[in-house]
């Protein structure tokens, strides 16, 4: 792990730690062990103390239960794999997690293939151009839980 990555997650795990802090304190007295239906609940809040309710809660992007792959295939008009062509992602209708973001360095490899593994369900938009040239080629790919996602892009 390099240690910018490092940094972030340790300043994530502080922020957390102090959030978590700050909401014990707000009831110091510690009488009412009754959960409010109307108060918020969010990832720490125990299953017990959340309201029970028929409707599903709305899907979104990081809630989904696995996460999926895709394989980005970049070649010339000739057909001939393009190694080391720079892959780049934004997600379509949702933020940018953290952890996709903050890993800049990916590239294909000899093959003219880059693997992206662990991306929470959701619609991608996959752009490679070639460094110091006007070549550039993206497609959108709807990535599934559990599933390979593959796409060939044509440079040149």
């Amino acid at each position: 792990m390099n240690p910018a990555r490092r940094a972030l997650l340790s300043m994530l795990f502080v922020s957390l730690l102090v959030a978590g802090c700050a909401t014990e304190s707000s009831n110091p007295s510690g009488l009412s062990n009754t959960p409010d239906p109307s108060a918020p609940t969010g990832p720490d809040t125990p299953v017990s103390d959340q309201h029970q309710s028929d409707a599903p809660p709305p899907a979104s992007p990081s809630s989904a239960a696995g996460r999926g792959t895709a394989i980005i295939e970049v070649r010339n008009p000739a057909g001939e794999p393009l190694p080391l062509i720079p892959v780049e992602a934004r997600t379509v209708g949702w933020p940018m997690p953290v952890e996709l973001s903050m890993d800049i360095a990916r590239m294909t490899d000899a093959g003219g293939r880059y693997t992206w593994t662990d991306l929470p369900p959701g619609e991608y938009e996959f752009t490679v151009r070639i460094p110091g040239e006007n070549a550039t080629a993206a497609q959108r790919v709807t990535v599934v839980a559990d599933e390979l996602s593959r796409m060939s892009l044509t440079l040149g």
